[in-house]
Protein backbone atom coordinates (compact mmCIF):
# COMPACT_ATOMS: atom_id res chain seq x y z
CA UNK A 1 0.00 0.00 0.00
CA UNK A 2 1.34 3.39 -1.13
CA UNK A 3 1.14 6.29 0.80
CA UNK A 4 -1.02 8.29 -0.38
CA UNK A 5 -3.73 4.82 -0.09
CA UNK A 6 -2.75 4.56 3.19
CA UNK A 7 -3.16 8.67 3.87
CA UNK A 8 -6.71 8.56 2.07
CA UNK A 9 -7.61 5.07 4.18
CA UNK A 10 -7.05 6.93 7.24
CA UNK A 11 -8.38 9.76 6.47
CA UNK A 12 -11.97 7.95 4.98
CA UNK A 13 -11.72 6.31 8.52
CA UNK A 14 -10.89 9.67 10.56
CA UNK A 15 -14.53 11.04 8.48
CA UNK A 16 -16.81 7.85 9.46
CA UNK A 17 -15.70 8.40 13.29
CA UNK A 18 -16.50 12.00 13.04
CA UNK A 19 -19.88 11.24 11.29
CA UNK A 20 -20.94 8.85 13.91
CA UNK A 21 -19.50 11.11 16.75
CA UNK A 22 -21.76 13.93 15.28
CA UNK A 23 -24.85 12.12 14.88
CA UNK A 24 -24.22 10.61 18.24
CA UNK A 25 -23.81 13.74 19.80
CA UNK A 26 -26.87 15.07 18.27
CA UNK A 27 -29.09 11.97 19.73
CA UNK A 28 -27.56 12.01 22.73
CA UNK A 29 -30.74 14.48 23.72
CA UNK A 30 -33.09 11.83 22.84
CA UNK A 31 -34.42 9.40 25.55
CA UNK A 32 -32.51 6.00 24.95
CA UNK A 33 -34.76 3.43 26.93
CA UNK A 34 -33.59 -0.30 27.12
CA UNK A 35 -33.13 -3.22 24.89
CA UNK A 36 -36.76 -4.43 25.59
CA UNK A 37 -38.42 -0.90 25.22
CA UNK A 38 -36.48 1.51 22.50
CA UNK A 39 -36.76 4.65 23.36
CA UNK A 40 -36.30 7.06 19.85
CA UNK A 41 -32.48 7.52 20.60
CA UNK A 42 -32.05 3.89 20.91
CA UNK A 43 -30.88 2.52 17.44
CA UNK A 44 -29.40 6.03 16.31
CA UNK A 45 -26.97 5.93 19.26
CA UNK A 46 -26.26 1.98 18.61
CA UNK A 47 -25.81 2.63 15.04
CA UNK A 48 -23.13 5.66 15.66
CA UNK A 49 -21.54 3.52 18.00
CA UNK A 50 -20.99 1.09 15.26
CA UNK A 51 -20.14 3.93 12.75
CA UNK A 52 -17.05 5.20 15.48
CA UNK A 53 -16.38 1.79 15.68
CA UNK A 54 -15.41 0.97 12.19
CA UNK A 55 -14.34 4.12 11.33
CA UNK A 56 -11.71 2.93 14.02
CA UNK A 57 -11.22 -0.73 12.13
CA UNK A 58 -10.20 1.28 8.74
CA UNK A 59 -8.15 3.49 10.62
CA UNK A 60 -6.52 0.81 12.16
CA UNK A 61 -6.06 -1.34 9.42
CA UNK A 62 -4.80 1.12 7.14
CA UNK A 63 -1.81 2.07 9.65
CA UNK A 64 -1.12 -2.13 10.05
CA UNK A 65 -1.03 -2.67 6.63
CA UNK A 66 3.11 -3.35 5.40
CA UNK A 67 4.18 -1.06 2.69
CA UNK A 68 4.61 -3.70 -0.04
CA UNK A 69 1.07 -4.73 -0.35
CA UNK A 70 -1.35 -3.29 -2.55
CA UNK A 71 -4.70 -3.64 -0.66
CA UNK A 72 -5.76 -0.93 -3.38
CA UNK A 73 -8.48 -2.00 -5.93
CA UNK A 74 -10.62 0.20 -8.44
CA UNK A 75 -13.86 1.92 -6.90
CA UNK A 76 -16.69 -0.77 -7.84
CA UNK A 77 -19.45 2.33 -8.31
CA UNK A 78 -21.59 0.61 -9.97
CA UNK A 79 -22.44 -1.15 -7.04
CA UNK A 80 -22.06 2.19 -4.33
CA UNK A 81 -24.08 3.85 -6.83
CA UNK A 82 -27.15 0.85 -6.93
CA UNK A 83 -26.91 0.48 -2.82
CA UNK A 84 -27.02 4.20 -2.26
CA UNK A 85 -29.84 4.98 -4.54
CA UNK A 86 -31.63 1.62 -2.94
CA UNK A 87 -31.68 3.52 0.22
CA UNK A 88 -32.88 6.77 -0.87
CA UNK A 89 -35.70 5.33 -3.25
CA UNK A 90 -36.96 3.21 -0.08
CA UNK A 91 -37.11 6.59 2.00
CA UNK A 92 -38.60 8.54 -0.78
CA UNK A 93 -40.86 5.97 -2.34
CA UNK A 94 -41.99 3.87 1.02
CA UNK A 95 -45.35 5.81 1.28
CA UNK A 96 -46.23 6.76 -1.80
CA UNK A 97 -45.42 2.82 -3.63
CA UNK A 98 -46.38 0.95 -0.08
CA UNK A 99 -43.82 -1.78 1.29
CA UNK A 100 -43.92 -4.53 -0.92
CA UNK A 101 -43.46 -2.91 -4.18
CA UNK A 102 -40.14 -1.03 -2.74
CA UNK A 103 -39.08 -3.49 -1.12
CA UNK A 104 -39.10 -5.92 -4.10
CA UNK A 105 -37.40 -2.59 -5.63
CA UNK A 106 -34.48 -2.28 -3.04
CA UNK A 107 -33.84 -5.83 -2.78
CA UNK A 108 -33.59 -6.23 -6.73
CA UNK A 109 -31.52 -3.15 -6.74
CA UNK A 110 -29.00 -4.22 -4.08
CA UNK A 111 -28.41 -7.64 -5.14
CA UNK A 112 -27.62 -6.28 -8.66
CA UNK A 113 -25.60 -4.25 -7.31
CA UNK A 114 -22.67 -7.50 -7.54
CA UNK A 115 -21.48 -8.49 -10.58
CA UNK A 116 -22.49 -11.96 -9.81
CA UNK A 117 -25.73 -11.77 -9.52
CA UNK A 118 -27.95 -13.86 -12.09
CA UNK A 119 -31.52 -12.49 -12.74
CA UNK A 120 -33.15 -15.65 -11.26
CA UNK A 121 -32.06 -15.83 -7.98
CA UNK A 122 -32.64 -11.60 -7.62
CA UNK A 123 -36.45 -11.99 -8.51
CA UNK A 124 -36.61 -14.82 -6.18
CA UNK A 125 -34.71 -13.37 -3.35
CA UNK A 126 -36.49 -10.57 -3.76
CA UNK A 127 -40.07 -12.04 -3.65
CA UNK A 128 -39.00 -13.90 -1.02
CA UNK A 129 -37.94 -10.59 1.13
CA UNK A 130 -40.58 -8.51 0.13
CA UNK A 131 -42.93 -11.50 1.61
CA UNK A 132 -41.32 -11.89 4.58
CA UNK A 133 -40.74 -8.01 5.53
CA UNK A 134 -44.77 -7.28 4.85
CA UNK A 135 -45.43 -9.88 6.82
CA UNK A 136 -43.28 -9.69 9.69
CA UNK A 137 -43.75 -5.57 9.87
CA UNK A 138 -47.19 -5.01 8.58
CA UNK A 139 -48.81 -8.51 9.91
CA UNK A 140 -46.89 -9.30 13.04
CA UNK A 141 -45.65 -5.82 14.18
CA UNK A 142 -48.59 -3.71 13.79
CA UNK A 143 -46.40 -0.82 12.01
CA UNK A 144 -48.13 1.77 10.05
CA UNK A 145 -46.62 1.36 6.26
CA UNK A 146 -49.40 0.50 3.44
CA UNK A 147 -48.70 -2.72 1.57
CA UNK A 148 -49.50 -0.89 -1.55
CA UNK A 149 -49.38 2.48 -1.57
CA UNK A 150 -51.17 5.48 -2.81
CA UNK A 151 -49.34 5.81 -5.91
CA UNK A 152 -50.69 2.46 -7.38
CA UNK A 153 -54.20 3.55 -6.89
CA UNK A 154 -56.73 4.56 -9.56
CA UNK A 155 -57.94 7.85 -7.76
CA UNK A 156 -53.63 8.93 -8.10
CA UNK A 157 -54.13 7.94 -11.91
CA UNK A 158 -51.70 5.08 -11.98
CA UNK A 159 -51.21 3.55 -15.27
CA UNK A 160 -50.76 0.07 -13.72
CA UNK A 161 -53.54 0.68 -11.43
CA UNK A 162 -55.69 1.27 -14.37
CA UNK A 163 -54.52 -1.29 -16.51
CA UNK A 164 -55.03 -3.74 -13.82
CA UNK A 165 -58.61 -2.48 -12.94
CA UNK A 166 -59.44 -2.58 -16.56
CA UNK A 167 -58.24 -6.18 -16.91
CA UNK A 168 -60.96 -8.70 -17.54
CA UNK A 169 -60.23 -11.34 -15.11
CA UNK A 170 -62.00 -14.88 -15.35
CA UNK A 171 -65.31 -15.65 -12.81
CA UNK A 172 -64.49 -18.36 -10.65
CA UNK A 173 -67.89 -20.29 -10.18
CA UNK A 174 -67.47 -21.83 -6.55
CA UNK A 175 -69.64 -25.49 -6.28
CA UNK A 176 -72.86 -25.23 -3.92
CA UNK A 177 -72.38 -26.62 -0.69
CA UNK A 178 -74.26 -29.68 -0.53
CA UNK A 179 -75.87 -31.27 3.31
Amino acid sequence: MTSMQRRRDVIGGLIVMTVGTGFLTVGSDLDMGSSFRMGPGYFPNVLSVVMIALGLAISGLALRCPKGESGSTPLPWRGLLLIIGAAVFFGFAVRGLGLAPVLLGVVLASAWASRYAAVRTSVSLAAGVAAFCTFLFIQMLGLPLPLTGPWLSLEHGSPLASVLASAELPAVSRPALSK
